[in-house]
C-alpha cells in the first residue's frame, strides 16, 4: 500500500484504504491460503469473558456490510450468539501486512431459504462436518471425530450428506464499525471507519 495515501487526513485517501479493506475481505472468500480466509470470531458467553475460535469466511457483501461464516447449529458459539448477537471478527495477513478488527451483530439462519442456498455450494466433505451425531464440545471417553464410523475415512454420498443439513447453520454479521491497522517499518499506521443508522460513513485516523 503506498505511503502518500497517508500524507493528509481527507476523505478520499480513507476512502482508498477501505477500499482495500473490502477487497482483502472478498480475497479472503475465495483464496484458502489468504491470511483473511480464517479470521478468529469472539462470542460473550453467559459465563463471562469472551469466546474465541476461528471460522471460515464464505461470504462478503460490501453494500449490506455483512460478512458470513457456516457453524453447527449446535455449537456453543449459536447459544452464546441466541443469549447475545454481539460478535467480534480479528482477521490478520502476513502478506498485505494488514490487521482488520470488526464489531458486528449477527444473526443466525437455519433451515431457511440463506441455508439451502450455502448447502447447495457445499462439496461433500464440507457436507460430512455436520453430519456427527453428537454436539460439538461433548465430551468423550477418547479421541474422536464424532462421524459414524462408515464415514471415517470417506466422504459421504449426495444422498447421505442431506442428513447433516439439519444440524447446518449460516451466521450472517452485519457491521457498523471497523478497524484497521497497516503495520510497516516506517511506522504502523491505523484507522477507524464507522457507520450510523442512517448508513452515512464517518471515518478518522488513529495513532496505532
Amino acid at each position: 500500500m503506498p505511503l502518500d495515501i497517508w500524507s493528509s487526513d481527507d476523505e478520499p485517501r480513507l476512502g482508498v484504504v477501505l477500499d482495500e479493506i473490502w477487497t482483502l475481505l472478498e480475497e479472503g472468500v475465495t483464496d484458502r491460503r489468504h491470511g483473511f480466509h480464517t479470521p478468529v470470531a469472539a462470542t460473550l458467553p453467559d459465563s463471562g469473558g469472551a469466546a474465541l475460535r476461528t471460522v471460515v469466511l464464505r461470504h462478503v457483501d460490501r453494500e449490506a456490510r455483512c460478512l458470513r461464516f457456516h457453524t453447527d447449529i449446535r455449537s456453543k458459539k449459536v447459544q452464546d450468539l441466541k443469549a447475545d448477537p454481539r460478535i467480534s471478527f480479528l482477521f490478520y495477513d502476513r502478506g498485505a501486512q494488514t490487521q482488520i478488527r470488526v464489531d458486528a451483530v449477527a444473526t443466525v439462519s437455519h433451515k431457511d431459504e440463506v441455508t439451502a442456498a450455502a448447502w447447495e455450494k457445499l462439496t461433500l466433505d464440507n457436507r460430512r462436518e455436520y453430519m456427527a451425531a453428537e454436539h460439538p464440545g461433548e465430551p468423550s471417553a477418547w479421541p474422536t471425530s464424532g462421524l459414524p464410523p462408515e464415514l471415517q475415512e470417506r466422504d459421504p454420498t449426495l444422498e447421505e450428506s442431506e442428513k447433516g443439513y439439519k444440524e447446518f447453520a449460516v451466521v450472517s454479521a452485519s457491521f457498523s464499525k471497523l478497524e484497521w491497522l497497516y503495520v510497516c517499518h516506517e511506522g504502523h499506521r491505523r484507522a477507524r471507519f464507522d457507520w450510523t443508522a442512517e448508513g452515512e460513513l464517518d471515518t478518522t485516523w488513529l495513532v496505532p
